[in-house]
């Protein structure tokens, strides 16, 4: 396997070294960081919300939202323990002050939350997670009347183009609907190499 080969089979679950390069890479990655910054934007987000991210990586996206939620609490789940620690040295200050908390475990298996979310934010994630439609439903429980889970999809496969886009925006939808998600939305960004797209259902009243 070659060096690039090992680092992009590291995104799914990144382990070891290459887990870290990975890891430095989806944190400074600009596409990634501007696709982020548009998902977080979609959210709305509030100083007290409550927030759940799937799949937090080095946690630049929790950084991020947590400049914004001052008052509420954002948790965040990831099964890589190499990402667990450099998205807990990140959000280091934030963890400390208790509005941060971070889990090492899957989605497939969620921890013990503290109470309903407003939001919940997936990117990049969605494609790797088992048995989808179930952990939707399972999701939707942990959501508030009327909040709202995000899925944030840029295709980063060789060959990527916006037809693989637009077919997991279609899915993504399709997949929300099936879990009892209501005001299914999908929002597209142009972006290089291919678009973003986002996701949007709604637990309904």
């Amino acid at each position: 396997m070659s060096v690039v080969e090992e680092v992009v089979a590291q995104f799914a679950r990144p382990t070891g070294f290459w887990g870290n390069i990975a890891g430095f890479i989806m944190a400074n990655r600009s596409s990634n960081l501007e696709r982020n910054e548009w998902a977080i934007s979609l959210l709305h987000l509030q100083p007290s919300d409550r927030v759940l991210e799937i799949g937090f990586g080095p946690g630049v996206t929790i950084q991020k939202m947590s400049e914004i939620v001052s008052h509420g609490l954002i948790w965040g789940i990831d099964h890589s323990d190499v990402m667990f620690r450099q998205a807990s040295k990140r959000n280091q200050r934030a963890i400390a002050a208790g509005r941060v908390r971070l889990a090492l475990t899957s989605v497939s298996q969620l921890p013990a939350f503290d109470g309903p979310f407003d939001k919940i934010l997936d990117v990049n994630g969605f494609q790797f997670w088992d048995n989808q439609i179930e952990v939707l439903r399972q999701l939707r429980e942990q959501l508030r009347a009327g909040g709202i889970i995000a899925l944030v999809h840029q295709p980063r496969n060789l060959g990527a183009t916006e037809d693989d886009a637009t077919e997991a925006g279609e899915r993504f939808a399709h997949y929300l609907e099936m879990a009892g998600f209501k005001d299914i939305k999908v929002e597209r960004k142009t972006m290089k190499p291919v678009s973003t797209v986002y996701v949007q259902g709604r637990n309904p009243l």
